[in-house]
């Protein structure tokens, strides 16, 4: 087993996600503050599903920390799951965005 990581480059690759996370879960909000007239309901769903996004993040991330820090090994690599709930949060923002500009033209 390797000694842990002494660098602050796990610290700060944790707290980047982190931010990542909030900047989703803000932007999702923000969409569905400006869409709620237009799309009612669809637009609370497509921040719910925005915020359960970045909760999965927000998991991801700890546990990546803790795995490098090597206070906790993994059993085994997670393969990106964490970039492709990400995409999945913003292109769900993206979708509630699009509907509402559909509506807004129709």
């Amino acid at each position: 087993m390797s000694a842990p990581d002494t660098g602050l480059s796990n610290e700060r690759t944790a707290l980047a996600w982190r931010r990542t996370a909030l900047a989703a879960v803000a932007g999702a909000a923000i969409v569905a503050r400006l869409t709620f007239g237009r799309l009612g309901v669809v637009s609370v769903v497509g921040l719910a599903s925005a915020v359960a996004f970045a909760g999965w993040i927000l998991v991801e991330s700890s546990g990546r920390y803790r795995h490098q820090a090597a206070t906790r090994l993994r059993s085994r690599d997670r393969g990106g799951r964490a970039p492709f709930f990400l995409a999945a949060a913003t292109m769900t923002t993206g979708m509630v965005e699009l509907a509402a500009l559909l509506s807004a033209i129709g």
